[in-house]
C-alpha cells in the first residue's frame, strides 16, 4: 500500500530529492533552494524520524551522512535507511574516524584514565586529589563543550555550571584561576596525541575540531536533534560536509543546556549558513485536547484532521497512587517527589520504578561518602551536607555575575533534591544496606513504559518517549525563562491521550 503524506513531508523531500521544478512551479516556496541548505522545525510527534529516512532514501548524492544523538538511534536509523548510499553515525564515531586518518592506531577507552593522565602532568604533586579531580571534570567538559578554549575566561562559565569551583576549605590555595589555567594546560597537552595512545570519547569531538582535522568527505549530512547537539558536535557535522546540509530538530524541546547543548542551534544555523525553512508542525501522536494545551506554549503545533480527542483531568496529590495503573507515566520537574510517590506505589502492591540509573548511582555514591553508622546517623549527615553545600554555593551565588546565577541556582535546587530523595528513600529502612539496596532497585532505565510497570519520571529523563496516560506534578514545573517552558512543552506533549494534572491547585 502507497504511504500518504503529509504536505509537509512533500515538500521536505522535494528539497531532498532536488526537485528544483517543485519549488519553482509555487509561489509560496519560491524562497526554497534545493541546491543551498535547509533547516527542519519539527514539533512533537510530527513523524520527524520517517520523515528524515525517506528524504534520504530519494536524495541523488553519493556520500550522504545521517547524524544520530547516540549509537543505539544510529544503530536504528541504519536499519531502516534503504539508501545504499547513506550512513547513520554518531557524531563522535565521525570525529573518531577524522582522528584515526591523522594519527596510526589510536585506541578508545570510556573511563577516566585519560583524564586523570593529563590532570597528573599539569599538575603533578602539587595539588590535592581534590583539587586534582575539579581540574579532570573541567579539562574533559571543556573539550567536549568549548574545544577553541586557550585563553582564561574561555572555560569559567563551564566550571560554574559543572561545579568546578573549590570549596572553602581550598578556595584560598587553590583558586578557581588555578583549576581553570591547569584545564587549559590539560586541554592543549590532550591536543598534542600521538600515534599509538589511547584517547577518551571527549576527544572524539576535541581532536578534529581542535587541530583542523576536519575533512569535507559528504556531499550531503543531516543532523537530527539538532536542539541537543553541542556547538562543537555540530561544528563537525559542518566540518565533513563538502555541498548541502539539513539541520532537523524541535528548539521547544531544548532543554539540555545544562549539558552545553545548543539550544539556539536552529536558528544560530539558519543564519550563519543562509538556510532555508520547512516545518513539520502536524503531530498524529498527541490527542487534539492535548495538542491543544501544548499549542498555548508553541502555537504552530496542531493535531492531524483523524487524531482522538483526548482528555484533560486533575487529581489531588493524594489520588495519585490509586489512580495511576500499568504502562502510565509520572512526570515532574525534579525526582525527590517522584522517589516518596514511587514508595507509597510499591507500598500499595503496584510495580514501579524510576528512570535514571545514573540518577541512582550518584545516590549510592553520597551514601558510601556519609559512611553513617545507622539511619539516624545518615539523615543527621544528609541534613549536614545539604547546610554546608547550600551554603557554600551561596556564596558563590553571592560573588557571582548575573549571568552564573541562575546556574548557581540550578545547582543548589540539585542539592536540595538530592537530599530529599535520600530523606524519602530512608523513611522506614532498618539500616543503611537497606536505603542503598532500595535505590540500586528502583532506579533504572530499562524498560520504562513497560506493560505492568508505572514509570516515574524527571521531564529530561522522559524526553523522546510517550505513554497513553501521563500524570504530571504540576507544582514541580516553572515558567521564569524560555527553558522552563521547554520543559512544560516536553510533558505534556509525552501523552497520547490522557494527560492528568496532579496538584492541589484547580484551574476550572
Amino acid at each position: 500500500m502507497a504511504h500518504t503524506w503529509s504536505h509537509q513531508q512533500e515538500d521536505i523531500f522535494a528539497w531532498f530529492a532536488k526537485d528544483v521544478n517543485f519549488f519553482a512551479g509555487d509561489p509560496h516556496h519560491c524562497y526554497i533552494d534545493a541546491n543551498g541548505h535547509l533547516i527542519v522545525r519539527a514539533r512533537a510527534g510530527t513523524g520527524k524520524t520517517t520523515t528524515i529516512i525517506e528524504g534520504a532514501n530519494r536524495a541523488p548524492e553519493k556520500r550522504i551522512l545521517l547524524c544520530a544523538y547516540n549509537k543505539k538511534i544510529a544503530e536504528e536509523l541504519q536499519s531502516r535507511i534503504k539508501n545504499p548510499n547513506c550512513v547513520a553515525k554518531t557524531l563522535h564515531s565521525v570525529g573518531y574516524a577524522a582522528v584515526r586518518r591523522f594519527r596510526e592506531k589510536i585506541q578508545v577507552s570510556f573511563n577516566d584514565d585519560r583524564a586523570n593522565k593529563l590532570t597528573d602532568m599539569v599538575c603533578g604533586n602539587h595539588a590535592p586529589d581534590t583539587i586534582k579531580r575539579l581540574v579532570s571534570k573541567l579539562h574533559t567538559k571543556g573539550r567536549e563543550i568549548a574545544p577553541h578554549a586557550t585563553m582564561f575566561g574561555d572555560l569559567t562559565t563551564i566550571a560554574y555550571e559543572f561545579d568546578c569551583i573549590p570549596d572553602e576549605q581550598w578556595e584560598s590555595t587553590f583558586p578557581l584561576e588555578y583549576i581553570e589555567e591547569k584545564a587549559l594546560e590539560a586541554m592543549e597537552l590532550a591536543s598534542q596525541v600521538k600515534s599509538g595512545e589511547t584517547i577518551d570519547g571527549s576527544d572524539m569531538i576535541f581532536l578534529p575540531v581542535r587541530n583542523g582535522w576536519l575533512q569535507k568527505q559528504y556531499d550531503l549530512v543531516i543532523v537530527d536533534e539538532a536542539q541537543d547537539m553541542t556547538i562543537a558536535q555540530l561544528e563537525i557535522a559542518q566540518g565533513v560536509c563538502a555541498s548541502r546540509i539539513a539541520v532537523v530538530g524541535d528548539d521547544r524541546q531544548a532543554i539540555y543546556g545544562f549539558r552545553g547543548a545548543d539550544s539556539g542551534s536552529l536558528d544560530r544555523l539558519k543564519r550563519e549558513l543562509g538556510a532555508a525553512e520547512l516545518g513539520l508542525t502536524t503531530t498524529y501522536r498527541c490527542a487534539k485536547s492535548i495538542v491543544a494545551l501544548a499549542a498555548g506554549l508553541v502555537p504552530d503545533f496542531e493535531a492531524g484532521p483523524n487524531n482522538a480527542e483526548g482528555s484533560i483531568e486533575e487529581i489531588f496529590p493524594h489520588e495519585l497512587v490509586a489512580a495511576a495503573g500499568p504502562g502510565d507515566f509520572i512526570l515532574s520537574r525534579v525526582n525527590a517527589p517522584l522517589v516518596g510517590t514511587a514508595m507509597k506505589l510499591l507500598r500499595a502492591g503496584k510495580r514501579a520504578q524510576v528512570a535514571g540509573r545514573d540518577i541512582g548511582k550518584g545516590l549510592v555514591t553520597l551514601v558510601r561518602k556519609f559512611r553513617a553508622n545507622s539511619v539516624p546517623d545518615f539523615l543527621r549527615k544528609v541534613e549536614s551536607w545539604e547546610t554546608k553545600e547550600a551554603s557554600r554555593l551561596q556564596i558563590l551565588f553571592d560573588k557571582a555575575a548575573n549571568g552564573r546565577k541562575a546556574t548557581l541556582q540550578a545547582k543548589m535546587e540539585a542539592i536540595h533534591d538530592q537530599a530529599e530523595m535520600l530523606l524519602s528513600l530512608a523513611e522506614g529502612s532498618k539500616n543503611v544496606i537497606e536505603i542503598t539496596d532500595r535505590i540500586e532497585n528502583l532506579f533504572t532505565d530499562d524498560g520504562l513504559g513497560a506493560t505492568g510497570m508505572i514509570t516515574l519520571s524527571s521531564v529530561h529523563k522522559a524526553k523522546g518517549l510517550e505513554a497513553t496516560k501521563v500524570f504530571i506534578l504540576r507544582e514541580t514545573l516553572r515558567d521564569y525563562n524560555q527553558e522552563e517552558l521547554n520543559i512544560r512543552y516536553v510533558a505534556i506533549t509525552r501523552s497520547k491521550t490522557t494527560l492528568v494534572w496532579v496538584s492541589d491547585r484547580r484551574d476550572s
